[in-house]
């Protein structure tokens, strides 16, 4: 069995934190996700907000089904 590295992609996942739950989740790509990232900071100025690369696994579709 070989190993799958993971790389990132060009999309990226958005979240909107209230304390430790996640109360908004959107994945797009980057330029995307920097708009949703920049309305959700003004609209929800008080929680976190986080971006981060959306990982892809290198696992072929008869890795991943195991």
């Amino acid at each position: 069995m070989t190993e799958s590295f993971g790389t990132t992609a060009p999309h990226r996942r958005v979240r909107v934190w209230f304390g430790a739950h996640p109360i908004a989740d959107h994945t797009a790509v980057a330029d995307q996700a920097a708009q949703y990232e920049e309305a959700m900071r003004r609209r929800f100025a008080s929680l976190r907000v986080t971006s981060e690369p959306v990982l892809v696994t290198t696992a072929t579709p008869a890795e991943m089904s195991r």
